[in-house]
């Protein structure tokens, strides 16, 4: 009788080792929450809280799943919905920057230019121009303008 090796038998082959990710429900519960809050000044122990789960797991799982930490995404979406606000000329700067919850137009600012490269001036100001544009090259030539057809 021969006894097996200890190296042959001792430990079984290594299982692949997954990376948890953040599920469905949660990630649905932390976004709505985010969505009804954008405005507000909010904290990444709140929207773990949203989650159910505790803020550093979240954190992880979060950054996993969507490539950003839970903040970076906050702020994403809240450039987001500045350019939409803006482009729209829905408000001036200064509303836009209390809308979303930034401290003040200054830091709305910063924030904007470093993020799209343009000051939130700017930014609307080619918005508009651009949605102008593309209205006039979307809307009908006159009947004027139809010089083959016979009268």
């Amino acid at each position: 009788m021969t006894l097996p090796s200890p190296s042959a038998s001792a430990h079984p082959p290594p299982l692949e080792k997954r990376q948890p990710v953040l599920d469905e429900r949660a990630f649905a519960r932390a976004t709505a929450f985010v969505a009804s809050h954008l405005g507000e000044r909010l904290s990444l122990s709140e929207i773990a809280a949203a989650a159910c789960i505790s803020r550093f797991h979240f954190a992880r799982l979060f950054r996993a799943r969507t490539g950003y930490s839970p903040m970076a995404w906050v702020m994403r979406l809240r450039l987001e919905r500045a350019k939409e606000m803006l482009a729209g000329g829905d408000a001036c700067i200064a509303a836009t920057a209390a809308a979303l919850g930034f401290f003040d137009q200054s830091h709305f600012t910063r924030t904007f230019r470093r993020a799209t490269g343009l000051p939130p001036r700017a930014f609307s100001r080619q918005a508009r121009h651009a949605a102008a544009a593309r209205a006039v090259t979307a809307s009908p030539a006159p009947p004027w303008a139809h010089s083959t057809e016979e009268r």
